[in-house]
């Protein structure tokens, strides 16, 4: 007999499974990152439930686990907000792309933690509601996510200790020698303390160039690429810098 939980969900990505079936790759409330199989989708002209699956929607959901399957089934699912402007407006959508990429590559089984899920919620609502500019709301989002990953950098910033080093996760002095290996240059070392210091309206007024926000992305991907021991590639992050260049 299956074992059905409820739970909620954030959809991050979508691979095709079988005839009409797809794997619904997401983060449960419950259990971190998993995938899910879906029966019927790709058959499916209900376009209500096909949008179900975009970036970023937050679902709640009745999940079916067998012993005699690696995957567990997804067998009820219903929309916890709308969403509408991640799903209509370029801008943010193309956001939503990066952030669910982000999670997708980065987060485990092993990161199941409530309290970083309603974080994430929130910050998908956040997004979704947002007035004005939004160009920095991902290196927002990455520099809090990585706090909430358990990666929170040591602020000790000052105009002695001015360049930020990945491996310690704190500022110290700038030298030839450090400049080279695992290092923020010094304009993206100023930047994280500013967003460690900034709330997210802060963060959205910071003036920035589309080349400055795409190197600073970067730098908290290797930063988040080196404490979790794994190599991630954003694909996404050539698609933002194309569209908000």
């Amino acid at each position: 007999m299956p074992l059905v939980t409820k739970s909620q969900i954030i959809v991050l990505h979508l691979t095709k499974y079988g005839d009409s079936g797809v794997i619904v790759h997401v983060v449960d409330s419950l259990s971190g990152r998993q995938s899910l199989y879906l029966r019927g989708i790709k058959k499916s002209k209900n376009n209500a439930v096909l949008s179900y699956f975009h970036n970023l929607n937050v679902l709640e959901a009745v999940t079916a686990s067998s012993p005699n399957s690696s995957l567990s089934y997804l067998r009820e699912y219903e929309p916890l907000f709308s969403l509408e402007e991640i799903r209509s407006d370029v801008y943010k959508r193309t956001i939503a792309l990066f952030i669910s990429e982000v999670i997708y590559r980065s987060m485990t089984a092993e990161n199941g933690d409530l309290s970083l899920f309603k974080w994430l919620v929130e910050s998908i609502v956040s997004l979704n509601n947002m007035d004005g500019p939004i160009s920095n709301y991902h290196l927002w989002w990455l520099t809090v996510y990585c706090c909430k990953m358990g990666f929170r950098p040591n602020d000790n910033y000052s105009s002695e200790r001015e360049v930020f080093d990945i491996q310690t996760a704190q500022f110290t002095m700038y030298s030839s020698y450090n400049s080279q290996i695992l290092t923020f240059g010094k304009e993206n070392s100023e930047l994280l303390h500013k967003l460690l210091n900034s709330d997210i309206y802060g963060a959205m007024s910071l003036p920035l160039s589309s080349s400055r926000r795409k190197s600073y992305a970067q730098n908290m991907i290797d930063y988040l690429s080196y404490h979790l021991g794994i190599q991630i590639n954003i694909k996404s992050l050539n698609i933002f810098h194309d569209i908000f260049n």
